[in-house]
């Protein structure tokens, strides 16, 4: 069983708050984690994303399209505030941890799940490669995605808020290999995606040819996925 969901079972999430909150799915575990809820929001820069995940969701959870660095609601407003696997798609990483913090309650919970970039998982077939060539694409896109973070980078990062009843925990998620069969083919299908978005922009020879390399080696090899640092605390 996930780390987290065993914490949060025997608690309320009250208002929840799920930040760069994508199509849905970390907002889904919260609600199904927690004892109960009171009112379960997901917001997200991208409208399209946004879009996705209230027909993903219809009705049963409330998604906004929303700057994380200027969240639209009041001081003090939810009981739980988390992020999962987006600080690296980050700006300014201490912004929106201090943006969440602000709409926190006193006493609220705040989480934080990352993956990061774990000695113990850096293999030639690591999921990193595949992220951190994804990250560059982005980048000569425009597109704001750094590279997988290192753990004390993400200490580094939360360190500032002064949470109180700090956690922290690494996960390994146990992968069966039918899961991660599926898994590794849609990571392939991404970088396929990737590739043709750099053939439209022209100019990008060299990263599409270690894309090329990249899905060579995973079809050969498969794929060791990262660790996952998860870090809760109090306002």
């Amino acid at each position: 069983m996930d780390p987290l969901t065993e914490k949060l079972k025997r608690l309320s999430g009250g208002k929840i708050l799920d930040i760069a909150t994508g199509y849905g799915e970390f907002l889904e575990l919260l609600v199904n984690s927690f004892n109960d809820f009171d009112e379960a929001i997901g917001i997200d820069i991208s409208g399209e994303i946004i879009d996705a995940a209230r027909k993903r969701f219809p009705e049963k959870y409330r998604f906004e399209v929303m700057d994380a660095e200027k969240i639209g609601f009041d001081d003090d407003y939810f009981d739980t505030v988390a992020i999962r696997h987006s600080l690296h798609h980050l700006r300014h990483v201490d912004i929106v941890l201090q943006e969440m913090k602000r709409v926190l309650k006193p006493d609220g919970l705040f989480i934080i799940c990352e993956v990061f970039q774990s000695p113990d998982t850096l293999h030639s077939n690591s999921q990193r490669h595949l992220h951190h060539w994804w990250a560059a694409v982005d980048r000569a896109r425009g597109i704001s995605h750094n590279e997988t973070f290192t753990k004390n980078e993400i200490l580094e990062s939360v360190s500032p808020l002064n949470l109180a009843n700090v956690e922290i925990f690494e996960h390994s998620e146990e992968l069966g290999q039918q899961r991660k069969n599926e898994l590794l083919i849609a990571m392939l299908r991404k970088c396929d995606m990737y590739i043709d978005k750099l053939r439209s922009l022209k100019g990008y020879a060299d990263l599409i040819h270690k894309g090329e390399d990249l899905i060579s080696r995973f079809k050969n090899q498969g794929f060791t996925p990262e660790k996952i640092l998860y870090i809760s605390g109090r306002k």
